[in-house]
């Protein structure tokens, strides 16, 4: 018996050790780790809106901004990535560094998607 409860201890210990180190992992959606406002990216100013292409995702995924406003795109990889806004491709091809700049003249919501990998999605609201 008393081999059996030592056992469950240390079972216990080692679920609570794992259960501590996987939740300071943190998020990997990307989200958190940029608010959408640009700082310290190359090539592009600090304070302004800002979408990275990054791990096959636009980071953040929403982004509030007014009407006027220029927003910032960057591809931060190698893999080929462009900005397309309501289906229309924007940008180009955009190679890894390459920045790219929106200005909307018009309040709403726009989808933004890359012409290469579908599942990178994000959404500009402009207020």
């Amino acid at each position: 018996m008393n081999a059996r409860i030592a056992f469950s201890a240390v079972a216990a210990a080692a679920l609570l050790v794992s259960a501590l180190f996987l939740s300071s992992c943190g998020s990997s959606d990307g989200d958190s780790a940029n608010s959408g406002i640009a700082n310290n990216v190359a090539g592009v100013p600090d304070g302004v809106p800002f979408v990275d292409q990054d791990s096959l995702k636009f980071i953040p995924t929403s982004l509030k901004v007014k009407v006027g406003d220029i927003v910032y795109f960057k591809n931060s990889e190698t893999a080929l990535h462009t900005v397309t806004i309501e289906g229309k491709n924007e940008s180009g091809n955009m190679k890894k560094d390459a920045v790219f700049t929106w200005t909307p003249k018009t309040a709403g919501e726009y989808k933004i998607t890359c012409d290469f990998h579908p599942q990178m999605k994000a959404t500009i609201t402009v207020e």
